[in-house]
């Protein structure tokens, strides 16, 4: 078995990704996730894009899909806040796959997402 596909296997924990086992990061933007059927994006939304910052990861910033369910805020209720918010992500995992580079890239996910108090 070659390293690369150890590396692509792996399944990253909330602790790995964003350096804290509850999912704790910085919510800084929402996006529509679209759906994609044989590589090219429909108009069905099947739930939200997230930029976030992770603090506890020297700031790292990363994209996190969460398919279905509510936006736990708006675009616009994160702007009356400032832009950001601290949010925890529910069962947030990552895996890394090969770009069409060659190079690696980390794909985040979550079941869900809140608010922080």
């Amino acid at each position: 078995m070659s390293n690369n596909s150890i590396i692509l296997r792996l399944i990253l924990t909330a602790l790995q990704i964003c350096g804290n086992a509850t999912g704790t990061v910085v919510l800084l933007g929402i996006a529509d996730l679209m759906e994609f059927v044989d590589g090219k994006p429909t108009n069905n939304v099947i739930g939200q894009k997230l930029t976030v910052v992770c603090p506890d990861n020297m700031y790292e910033k990363l994209t996190v899909k969460v398919k279905g369910g509510k936006s736990a805020i708006t675009s616009e209720q994160l702007q009356q806040k400032g832009g950001q918010a601290k949010i925890i992500l529910k069962n947030l995992t990552g895996k890394f796959y090969r770009t069409n580079s060659g190079e690696y890239a980390l794909s985040c996910s979550a079941d869900g997402w809140e608010v922080s108090a």
